[in-house]
């Protein structure tokens, strides 16, 4: 029944490029650890070993989910796991000199699979001084082996946390503003402004944005945070809560501005119908994103940085704190069960990816 209903809503929303492959999803733990999730079966399927691993954070699936990129070698390396081996299969060190330590806040892939790209953070090493130096993109051929050279490297602007490629080959960087990068010259330009933002009558908005939920819907959000200068300040309704929205299709931004500020979300998932969506952190909301609003709040039982959703947008999945993966139901926000991580292992900030197999 569940395959029946996830392929009428395939029809409705038409998504006939997805395939009707098995849902999982990816996590990484504490210390070197990355997981297979069935989310059907509720059972973690597999566990793989992360060389060089103390904390993993950024999680790649390829396009066909046959291998899972992760940041190692504390931030300085990216390797590619194959999802079926298990065998270390790509890994790329990201310092280019001797004297040179780089730290990667930004992975990510390129459409069709062929490239990847790290947004590094290099500081050079003098016998007195640490010096920082400007921070840069590489991009990496995927088939490169266990010894991969950059290909193409690029200056780029400072602060950046979040890589997301868009389905026409576009590259866009969150950091002070969103940008736009041409991943061929390296050109870059200000796609929607964030810190330079010039909406009347409200503060510079903040957000923390490391986490990548797009795989099941082609948006990436974010919980976006701001002031209405024209409230007073004992006013609830200055304090504003929204979502940042970029349809990577179409490379859209929407912004929803959908409730006074009453507590702390770190991430938001889209449904895949776009009407929807979910926020996170104390508290689990559905939003209503045609209307704005909040449409159900419930209390978790403990902190989650990540919120994800089934494709058949039936299920939430909420983790990446301690070592239990959250189920919701999407509708109802009723909890359908749990997934607790082998020996509980700690998630801490790492992320949770959608990957059909």
């Amino acid at each position: 029944m569940k395959k029946i209903l996830f392929l009428m809503g395939v029809l409705a929303f038409g998504m006939t490029d997805l395939a009707l492959a098995k849902e999982y999803l990816l996590v990484g733990a504490r210390p070197d650890k990355l997981f297979l999730v069935d989310m059907e079966a509720r059972k973690v399927a597999r566990s793989y070993t992360i060389p060089d691993s103390t904390a993993p954070q950024a999680i790649v699936p390829s396009p066909d989910g046959k291998v899972a990129y992760l940041q190692t070698n504390s931030m300085g390396s990216i390797v590619g796991i194959d999802l079926d081996s298990g065998e270390v299969v790509f890994r790329a060190d990201l310092a280019t000199e001797d004297n040179e330590r780089v730290w990667n806040y930004g992975v990510e892939i390129s459409p069709d699979g062929k490239e990847l790209y790290t947004y590094d953070i290099p500081t050079i090493l003098h016998p007195d001084r640490y010096e920082s130096a400007e921070t840069r993109l590489s991009v990496w051929r995927t088939d490169a082996g266990l010894d991969a050279k950059p290909i193409r490297q690029f200056p780029m602007p400072r602060r950046i946390h979040l890589l997301a490629a868009a389905q026409s080959g576009a590259l866009y960087a969150m950091g002070w503003d969103f940008y736009k990068i041409d991943v061929q010259t390296g050109a870059y330009e200000v796609a929607f402004p964030l810190r330079h933002w010039t909406r009347e009558n409200t503060t510079q908005p903040d957000a923390l944005a490391f986490w990548q939920t797009w795989d099941n819907n082609g948006v990436l959000s974010t919980p976006l945070f701001f002031e209405r200068t024209d409230r007073a300040v004992d006013d609830i309704e200055r304090y504003r809560a929204a979502i940042l929205a970029l349809d990577l299709k179409t490379e859209e931004f929407n912004l929803y501005d959908f409730q006074g500020a009453a507590e702390v979300l770190f991430t938001s998932v889209l449904h895949p119908n776009r009407k929807k969506a979910y926020a996170v952190y104390n508290t689990l909301l559905k939003i209503d994103l045609e209307t704005p609003r909040t449409e159900k709040r419930i209390d978790v039982d403990h902190s989650y940085y990540q919120v994800e959703i089934s494709h058949d947008g039936s299920e939430v999945y909420i983790g990446g704190t301690a070592c239990d993966i959250a189920i919701y139901d999407s509708d109802t926000l009723a909890r359908k069960g749990e997934v607790i991580l082998p020996d509980c292992a700690d998630m801490g900030a790492s992320v949770m990816r959608m990957v059909d197999r």
